[in-house]
Parts: structure tokens; sequence; C-alpha cells
């Protein structure tokens, strides 16, 4: 594990239920005051579905899958086979209970584990990790693994700076004794440069953030002699 990576695990313990609320649909106020509010939550998920298109037959890598939410929605979006993988117990647990609720979730399944240390038997054809960047301390290092899991593109949400919204949730998020980091434009450039992924583009993801889609293939096609 990285060195936030328990202090982030024991958030996620504590928050699972709360986290997993930002997408229900209990009343049309909740739900609504979220989607106005918490734009980049659902943006980063369509940006991510376009991601797939033409793909056919694919499997995906749900990193920091939470409760599921984004792994089904993978799966209604024609994946054949989604594996997520968190390092929480209760958000594992909540995943598995929230794809029973559409058959698609067949085609999903969820491990607890770091991506870093877990023994997958298995490359994806897409590996993403939506909402993860905000909490590690070194992008470049997960980049890296999550290329080295993949065989066509990987997918990443990161958070941008901002006057008022970032100093707070920083401060929020000191107060609960997790970390969190933010990314501009060439901040993402350097953790791609670190990672050795070459070929990327890097989209807005409304004003809060940014959504990176890299080519796995063109940029390990570009390390060779």
């Amino acid at each position: 594990m990285q060195p936030d990576s328990s202090r982030v695990e024991d958030y996620f313990q504590r928050t699972a239920v709360e986290f997993d609320g930002l997408y229900e649909r209990k009343s049309a106020v909740q739900y609504w005051t979220n989607r106005l509010l918490r734009r980049a939550l659902f943006e980063r998920v369509r940006l991510t579905l376009d991601a797939f298109e033409g793909a056919r037959d694919f499997t995906v890598l749900d990193v920091g899958s939470g409760s599921g939410r984004n792994s089904l929605m993978m799966a209604q979006a024609g994946a054949r086979q989604v594996l997520g993988i968190d390092f929480a117990d209760n958000m594992v647990d909540l995943a598995r209970a929230w794809v029973t609720k559409d058959p698609a979730g067949a085609r999903c399944e969820f491990v607890k584990g770091d991506i870093f240390e877990y023994p997958f038997d298995q490359k994806f054809d897409f590996v993403a990790a939506l909402g993860v960047f905000d909490y590690v301390s070194d992008p470049a290092r997960l980049l890296r693994r999550m290329m080295d899991l993949s065989t066509r593109k990987v997918l990443g949400s990161f958070p941008a700076p901002s006057l008022v919204r970032a100093p707070l949730r920083k401060l929020r998020y000191s107060l609960k004794n997790c970390p969190v980091y933010f990314y501009n434009r060439r901040r993402i450039e350097q953790v791609c440069r670190d990672a050795g992924l070459t070929d990327y583009q890097i989209l807005p993801c409304t004003s809060a953030g940014y959504m990176l889609v890299g080519k796995v293939a063109a940029s390990q096609a570009a390390k060779r002699p």
C-alpha cells in the first residue's frame, strides 16, 4: 500500500453508505441537488462510457469501484466482464448487493484488495479509475500499474484546484484524516510522462476537473527499441 492508503481505506469504510447516497434517487430534490452540485461525478461516467464506443466483447477493471454504481453502468454499456476492486469491505458489500438489481450485474464481480498487490490472472481491455486519483500521493505509479493491466485504454478522473471548493474539500477531508489531491492540466501531463503514457487526451470534466483517456498500445509501442 502507498503511505496514504490506510487513511483512505479507513475513511471509505466509515463513509461507504454516505458516499453511495450521492447516487440515490430516493427524492427528486436530493437527486437533482447532487446532479447540480456534483456534476463531475456523473460526467466522468459519461466520458468513460464514451471511451467504450465501438468496442465489442470487452472487459473492464474498475479501480476503486466503491458501491458498484459505475461498474453496473459499464456492464450495461456492453462489457462482457467488469471486475471491481476496492480496499474498503463496506464498499465491496454495497457493490455486490447493488448489482443484483439489474440483469447486467451478473457480469460484474467485486473483490477487496489493493491494485498494487492483488494477484490478477488476466489483463483487461479497459482500466478505469474514477474518483481515485483524488486520494493518491503517487499518481504516476498508479497510472503505470493501470497501463500494465490494460490492453487498450486507461481512463482516470482528476479533480481540479479552485479558489473556494478545493480548499473547503481539503479542509473537510483533513478533519476526517483523509488526504485529497488536486491537478491542473500541466500536472496531469507530467503524471503521464512519468508513467510513460504517450498517446492520451485530457478532456474537461465540468469545471471540477479533467478526464484522462489514454491509449495503452501506442504508448507501449513507443517504448520498444
